[in-house]
């Protein structure tokens, strides 16, 4: 009864066409005999089981009617399962072949940007440089324009002093044909007294009258050529003031001038009419000179030397910019010659080799400000440079402003190389540490100076090939300087930078580009420039 219950089973699930696999069906088949079995008796023994060959066949017929059956449904799982790889292989071909489209897409913007950016890139560079170009061609152009200006100045004060001369002979003329008439006048009166009075002695003193006249007319017709020299022809018979008197003179108008002085360069209290007073009590000055140097009085020769010292800055401030060099060169020359002076049966020595050190201080400054020689300037050179090796002398020097007469060899148009280098020379030893550096580099931070050091810096990057074309920028015609002198250059920089109100100077001036290409140019010529580049790019941008 179980076995037809099992093949009925059997033919049912197969009949019914589920399509689960062959595992299950017999895992199905095994539980039923199982449950079916459970209740009955187990029976071992052979002789309870009933083979008969209808049954056994029977049997076998469905099996491989099941056998059949699970053929086919594995043919078509088999099938399936194709299908469903090549459905795979399709979706990922179609995965791959999108994945690898959108990547394209994705590299080729991303290249067309990149290539955008590093065209931008070099617009930005380009218009960097022009503007860079741009501003210093603006500033070499309000350079020019301020050297211009100066000119004109120059020339208009020129051809003021040219109508004025011309007025005063226009002026003379007239008063001289005024003269001339008075004269015929005169001379027509006494020949008609002549002739009504033919005596002889009549004649004689009316022909003295004529005579005295005639000098006295003269006399005013020169008076305006005597009037142009007379400050050159004061007599120089010696004093009768006492050196004493003298010396309390000469004081009181040193501190007058002094005060004038400390706001060098900004002096916009000289007038022309200071400047004219000044330039006449150096006329004054020269004709004492002989006299007051050749005095052995150490106090009369300071007072003295210290006048004419702050009178010739007065005179050499940059709103004259050398107009009265020329209309007082004569006084010029006899101080310095008189400075210079050194005769052996004197009892003083030279005034380089004086004991006083402002004696020497003032002798060379005045040298520095009056001589055109090469020879004694060099000499003046020279002492400074063994004086300011002492804190002593610096502290005069700077008391003193001596760098006002060193401005006249730094600024264009100095030519000469060897000036130059040893003006650089004592102003780097005036940056040694002392109590007087803080007041030295405070004269130093004015336009006047920055403008002039910003000159030199352009002369350095010209004369050492600079990156930037400056092909038309007319610079200064000055000297090139070598990497030592670049070096000193810096280490003044460096010194100047610690100020921080030089930090506006130096943005003006643009000596930030400066300075970041001299410290890209010259990494293995000279680290010591490089390190103080970097020192000072420091300062600056803190």
């Amino acid at each position: 009864m179980n076995r037809v219950d099992l093949n009925q089973t059997i033919l049912s699930s197969l009949n019914s066409g589920d399509e689960q696999s062959s595992d299950d069906e017999i895992k199905t088949l095994n539980s039923t005999a199982a449950t079916d079995n459970a209740d009955a008796d187990i029976d071992t023994t052979l002789a309870s089981i009933r083979y008969s060959p209808a049954n056994i066949q029977t049997v076998y017929n469905e099996l491989l009617l099941i056998r059949q059956r699970l053929s086919q449904e594995n043919e078509r799982l088999k099938i399936k399962s194709d299908l469903l790889n090549q459905w795979e292989q399709r979706m990922r071909e179609t995965i791959e072949h999108g994945w690898q489209a959108h990547k394209d897409k994705f590299d080729s913007e991303l290249n067309i940007y990149k290539e955008k950016l590093n065209n931008v890139t070099k617009d930005f560079k380009r218009t960097n440089d022009s503007l860079q170009l741009l501003r210093e061609q603006n500033s070499e152009l309000k350079r020019n324009y301020n050297d211009l200006r100066e000119t004109n100045d120059k020339l208009v004060e020129k051809t003021k002093q040219t109508e004025k001369r011309a007025e005063n002979l226009i002026r003379l003329n007239q008063i001289s044909e005024q003269k001339i008439k008075e004269l015929e006048k005169t001379i027509e009166i006494n020949k008609k007294f002549l002739l009504n009075n033919p005596n002889e002695e009549c004649r004689k003193s009316m022909e003295n009258i004529h005579s005295s006249r005639t000098t006295s007319i003269t006399d005013r017709s020169n008076e305006h050529h005597s009037s142009t020299t007379s400050l050159t022809t004061i007599s120089k018979s010696p004093t009768i003031a006492s050196p004493d008197s003298m010396i309390f003179l000469f004081n009181w108008l040193s501190d007058i001038t002094q005060t004038t002085v400390s706001e060098w360069p900004n002096t916009s209290s000289i007038t022309p009419d200071t400047i004219e007073r000044y330039s006449k009590l150096l006329t004054i000055l020269a004709d004492q000179s002989s006299f007051c140097l050749n005095k052995n009085h150490s106090n009369l020769i300071i007072s003295y030397l210290k006048l004419v010292y702050f009178s010739l800055i007065t005179i050499e401030c940059p709103i004259t910019s050398g107009q009265t060099r020329h209309l007082y060169s004569c006084s010029y020359r006899r101080l310095c010659e008189q400075i210079l002076k050194c005769d052996k049966n004197q009892e003083r020595p030279h005034l380089f080799d004086d004991n006083e050190p402002l004696i020497r201080l003032y002798a060379c400054l005045i040298v520095l400000l009056t001589c055109n020689k090469i020879i004694d300037l060099i000499t003046s050179y020279n002492q400074l440079r063994l004086d300011l090796n002492s804190k002593p002398f610096i502290d005069l020097f700077v008391t003193n402003y001596g760098i006002i007469a060193l401005y006249r060899w730094l600024k264009p148009p100095s030519h000469h190389k060897r000036l130059i280098f040893d003006t650089i020379d004592l102003l780097l030893l005036l940056c040694t540490d002392s109590k007087s550096l803080r007041p030295f580099l405070k004269q130093l931070s004015n336009e006047t100076w920055f403008h002039l050091f910003y000159q030199l810096a352009q002369q350095c990057n010209d004369g050492l090939g600079s990156s930037t074309n400056l092909s038309n920028i007319h610079l200064p015609l000055t000297p090139t300087f070598d990497l030592k002198t670049m070096e000193k250059l810096g280490i003044l920089f460096e010194k100047l930078s610690e100020l921080t109100e030089n930090r506006r100077l130096f943005s003006k001036y643009n000596f930030l580009y400066i300075f970041k290409e001299w410290k890209q140019k010259f990494v293995n010529d000279s680290p010591f420039l490089v390190l103080n580049m970097k020192s000072t790019l420091l300062n600056l941008e803190q």
